[in-house]
């Protein structure tokens, strides 16, 4: 019975959808505005007093808890034929998943919108509909075990997150989704046109390891580009810097915990790892994860949002799991300790950023400044921030430990020094970020009680996290302690100077907007759009003087009235040449017609 579960676990919050929203679609979805809310007060009683966004985790969670490894349910009357799995790997990322949305989920129901005693808009009521839309694909993807469960809940997670993005409806959100809205319809249509090439070569919709050895390099480059959109892989991340500060806390929190992540487990499933190996993809995928990792750091580092630098900090750990998993491609036999490197570092790199997240949120709206709620905050946001740089004694050093094998094993040496400088600069990172928000000014609200707690739970597995997979192995204590040591150093040190001289490093902060590259490809494309509009114009001025030209000489020839042609063909000298040469067009016929005769 409880591999029910795997279909509770994307059915039930896709249920909830419509109770969640609390409208009427059609009387209520397109009147209803933050300043008129379109529900009655008995609905806005019922409404308040079920945390909708909160409720949708659970069964996820308990089947990610109950449901034993190799758990199927084969579901042949839905869709096309579903099946539903949990092997390790979905099993880790559906408990890590299904913890980030559930503090999330906490977030939204009793923080974003000033908790239950408050009645919800239809503002928020859309906001908790299209929140649990993301939830149920983000999970069925991860528990569908063919194509058609992977591809429909990406779309459906994909589609239903651009709602959450353009929340609020300000100008810099509307943009933001306008560019997520196309990259991502751009991945989503790369990704198909893959899954469709890997069933013709496969001839399965449920492809085993072994299938997928026969995958032609088109197939390999659609899924690598449909899914390193989402992944953020640079020159493919440029919605991620600014979705994520548009997008309301909690769904920050899980675009980038969760979301994200799902590249990931869509490579190590329909890629033949540790089946085959793929160099040539293997050595591209490297240098794609080694430039992600190099460019997002230094960009984050001058930003001022803290919640831009937390999107540059997922861009850059994405390069690094990418990385790895380019070397796996590469050596085959690397596959077991890869693989599972790589599904633990993503697990602890969703709970700590879903973690950061929630707590730039909590750092706002949590407690008076100078109290005792803020102050456990801040400490909290350090110890995560130290878990993502990987400080010696945080779940990051474990994770970090996991990968070592495969980046020692790799035949490019000098990649362990790239990544080490990485390190570095991942310490600089989250040290920017918890300047930056310890000066952000807390004004306390009511109703944070749950959310906190939430997050708390949160923080206690990110604490928990290495005992889980690197109980007894002391070596694993102080791995990336020089990097971060020194990334610390050159923090305090650039912290002094901006003390004793605040302006010798203002001129770097801001240098580089969110979205890098889109920013300065913007001026060339507006460049771009003019020229052609003013070649345009040009064009249609050139092609009215040939018109005009083209009229009048048609007027010219043929333009006398018809009554005018038949009066001048009257007339006896034109009648006259006409009788002669029709006479003497006749009799060279009738010459012609006797000629033989005559001979």
């Amino acid at each position: 019975m409880s591999a029910w579960l795997l279909l509770a676990a994307w059915a039930w919050p896709l249920l909830l959808v419509l109770p969640a929203s609390g409208v009427r679609f059609r009387q209520d979805w397109h009147t209803a505005s933050e300043a008129s809310p379109a529900l009655d007060p008995q609905r806005h009683a019922r409404h308040a007093a079920i945390p909708w966004a909160a409720l949708g985790a659970l069964p996820a969670l308990a089947a990610a808890l109950l449901v034993p490894v190799g758990g199927t349910l084969p579901l042949p009357w839905l869709f096309l034929g579903t099946h539903l799995a949990l092997d390790a790997t979905a099993q880790i990322y559906l408990a890590f998943t299904a913890l980030v949305w559930l503090a999330a989920g906490v977030y939204a129901a009793f923080g974003e919108r000033g908790g239950p005693p408050e009645a919800p808009t239809a503002r928020s009521g859309r906001f908790d509909a299209l929140f649990l839309l993301s939830m149920a694909g983000n999970f069925w993807l991860i528990v569908g075990a063919d194509l058609f469960s992977f591809y429909a809940g990406f779309a459906m997670m994909g589609i239903a997150a651009y709602g959450l993005v353009v929340h609020d409806g300000s100008p810099s959100a509307l943009w933001a989704g306008k560019v997520y809205l196309v990259m991502a319809l751009l991945g989503e249509v790369a990704l198909f046109a893959g899954l469709v090439m890997l069933v013709s070569e496969a001839g399965t919709t449920q492809p085993t390891p072994a299938d997928l050895t026969g995958l032609n390099n088109a197939a390999i480059a659609l899924l690598l580009g449909g899914l390193g959109v989402k992944a953020g892989l640079v020159p493919l991340h440029l919605w991620l810097p600014l979705a994520h500060p548009a997008a309301p806390v909690p769904a920050s929190a899980v675009l980038s915990g969760t979301m994200i992540k799902v590249a990931l487990l869509g490579w190590l499933r329909f890629l033949p790892v540790g089946e085959l190996a793929l160099p040539g993809w293997g050595h591209w995928l490297t240098l794609a994860g080694l430039a992600t990792m190099t460019l997002a750091l230094p960009i984050g580092l001058v930003q001022r949002d803290p919640k831009v630098i937390l999107a540059y900090s997922s861009i850059a750990k994405m390069g690094l799991m990418i990385t790895v998993l380019g070397l796996v491609l590469v050596q085959p036999a690397l596959a077991p300790v890869g693989v599972a490197g790589i599904v633990f570092y993503a697990a602890q790199h969703g709970l700590a950023k879903g973690g950061l997240f929630l707590g730039v949120g909590l750092r706002k709206h949590a407690g008076a400044a100078g109290s005792m709620t803020q102050a456990l905050i801040l400490g909290v946001l350090v110890f995560l921030a130290l878990a993502l740089a990987g400080a010696p004694f945080t779940s990051g050093a474990a994770a970090k430990y996991d990968l070592k094998p495969v980046l020692d094993a790799a035949e490019w040496t000098w990649i362990g020094a790239v990544v080490a400088v990485t390190a570095v600069g991942t310490a600089l990172l989250m040290a920017r970020f918890v300047w930056v928000t310890w000066r952000l000014p807390p004004h306390a609200e009511p109703h944070w009680l749950w959310p906190v707690a939430a997050w708390g739970l949160l923080a206690a597995l990110v604490a928990l996290f290495p005992f889980a997979i690197a109980f007894g192995q002391p070596a694993v204590w102080l791995t990336n302690a020089l990097p971060v040591g020194i990334g610390v150093g050159i923090a305090a040190a650039a912290a002094l100077i901006a003390a004793l001289q605040p302006k010798l490093l203002a001129p770097f902060i801001g240098l580089i907007p969110p979205g890098d590259l889109l920013a300065l490809v913007m001026p060339l494309l507006r460049a771009l759009r003019q020229t052609g509009e003013v070649f345009i114009a040009d064009l249609k001025q050139v092609w009215g003087r040939v018109q005009h030209r083209a009229l009048r000489a048609f007027e010219r020839v043929f333009g006398s009235p018809a009554g005018d042609v038949e009066r001048g063909l009257r007339q006896w000298p034109v009648a006259g040449v006409l009788w002669v040469g029709i006479s003497a067009v006749l009799l060279l016929l009738l010459l012609a017609a006797r000629a033989p005769g005559a001979g």
